[in-house]
């Protein structure tokens, strides 16, 4: 009798520990990649609709080596309309823009939109996860092996919750000027709005966005972005037994060590010496009136949706009003620059 008690005992703090392990998370500095809190970082799990952050990094590094233009066509075969939901339920041999089909990645997560991408990429789906995989194996996410573009459950679709932080990181670093998209509410695709998953972007707008993502067996997971001045901070958060909870949690650990962020941010910043930092600018325009220069700004975040994450100001250099943005590094402002100049408008990099 007292055997029975032991082993039911034993059976009881065994399973509680397995429905524990998938709760795991991190949060850290996206651009050192310092960890500040971190619980089973390391756990196997199911990623879910995470695995599209993936799937986004390749589409970005596709079109930086201009083999994708976000005018192209992505068309739907009748196995990228075969995905379960959540999907935008395009007709078989119909297309959208890739434009169209990043914001369906990551404000609707579309299941079919993820295929579709991956067929366009590398012809089929298998030939894309493949493609994935070898980037996991280059960005060192050891604990990282996708079996699809979209996270659907498939028992070799998995990934943990530091690879996620790795992998969310390098996004943020290599492609900033992509992450205004995370920041969508709603997008409209073929006449239908569809609104975002990510209720904290309503709830609080510190929050850039990134993904979110849900399966049973997983539960509800997310990959969060939050921007305080110039302070970025990146929580990932794995094994929500709702959407609700796993908001909740995440909320409280990022506004937990958003502070910690700031303060290492600031005595990195003191450490220095007196000398005044050179701020690196993008000039956009010069005119006379202020009234044009202010207009000119318009103009650009209206043309160009990226420019929007960044701060705008006029300055007064003689007769002229001077617009410009802050942009934090050079490699940045000179891609900014390249895309500017692309469509014929004015654009120096200067450093003030």
């Amino acid at each position: 009798m007292i055997r029975l008690i032991l082993i039911f005992t034993f059976l009881i703090v065994n399973l509680s520990q397995l429905s524990l392990a998938k709760i795991a998370s991190v949060i850290g500095n996206p651009n050192t990649e310092e960890i500040y809190f971190e619980v089973n970082k390391d756990t196997r799990n199911y990623p879910a609709s995470l695995t599209k952050i993936m799937t986004l990094y390749i589409i970005f590094d596709e079109i930086k080596l201009g083999k994708l233009n976000l005018n192209d066509q992505i068309k739907f075969s009748k196995y990228a309309t075969l995905q379960q939901p959540s999907k935008l339920n395009i007709d078989i041999n119909d297309s959208i823009t890739l434009d169209e089909a990043i914001d369906a990645l990551i404000v609707k997560s579309a299941n079919d939109v993820a295929v579709a991408v991956a067929e366009k990429i590398s012809g089929s789906e298998k030939k894309f996860v493949k493609k994935m995989n070898n980037y996991a194996k280059r960005l060192k996410l050891n604990n990282t092996n996708f079996a699809n573009p979209h996270g659907l459950p498939n028992k070799s679709n998995l990934s943990s919750a530091y690879d996620m932080f790795l992998l969310s990181s390098k996004l943020i670093r290599d492609y900033p000027e992509y992450l205004y998209r995370f920041n969508k509410i709603k997008i409209k695709i073929k006449g239908k709005t569809y609104k975002t998953h990510n209720k904290l972007l309503i709830k609080d707008n510190k929050y850039v966005g990134l993904k979110t993502g849900y399966i049973r067996k997983s539960g509800f997971q997310i990959s969060l972005l939050s921007k305080i001045n110039d302070n970025y901070l990146l929580g990932i958060y794995f094994g929500g037994n709702s959407a609700k909870e796993r908001d909740n949690k995440i909320h409280f650990l990022m506004n937990k060590y958003q502070n910690k962020n700031s303060k290492i941010l600031v005595k990195k910043e003191t450490s220095k010496t007196n000398k005044s930092k050179k701020k690196i600018i993008i000039q956009t325009s010069s005119f006379k009136k202020i009234s044009l220069s202010k207009k000119h700004i318009v103009f650009m975040t209206n043309k160009f949706d990226f420019l929007r994450q960044f701060n705008h100001h006029i300055s007064k250099n003689g007769k002229y009003f001077t617009s410009y943005l802050e942009i934090p590094n050079y490699k940045l402002a000179n891609s900014i620059c390249e895309k500017i100049k692309l469509k014929r408008l004015d654009c120096i990099v200067k450093t003030i």
